[in-house]
């Protein structure tokens, strides 16, 4: 139900330039969304990703200590999404406190 993911927040702690669209991730966002909360990177092939403070991705609504929902999460990007309560991903991430490296990208 991700109850768990909204009391931890570990998987959506991280540094800049680690969460990229996809071209159905940008679709699903629409634009006023992929304005306020995404960056093109300015070099080819031109990703687009979530903005961060360099702490967190921009989406995590922080407002609330101990509790981190996700302001996007209907339209939550693709990498996002592949990540479950206890999954091998969101296990390393709360063991390293941060992103981990387990997650493999797939298009869909």
């Amino acid at each position: 139900d991700g109850s768990d993911c909204v009391a931890c927040g570990r998987w959506c702690h991280h540094g800049p330039n680690t969460v990229t669209l996809l071209e159905s991730d940008e679709a699903r966002m629409g634009p006023e969304r992929l304005e306020r909360l995404t960056v093109l990177h300015p070099r080819p092939p031109y990703f687009r990703f979530i903005v961060n403070d360099g702490e967190a991705c921009g989406a995590l609504d922080r407002t609330v200590p101990g509790h981190y929902p996700c302001t996007i999460y209907d339209a939550r990007p693709a990498g996002c999404r592949e990540v479950e309560p206890g999954s091998p991903a969101c296990l390393e991430a709360r063991a390293l406190g941060q992103l981990g490296t387990s997650v493999d990208f797939k298009r869909p």
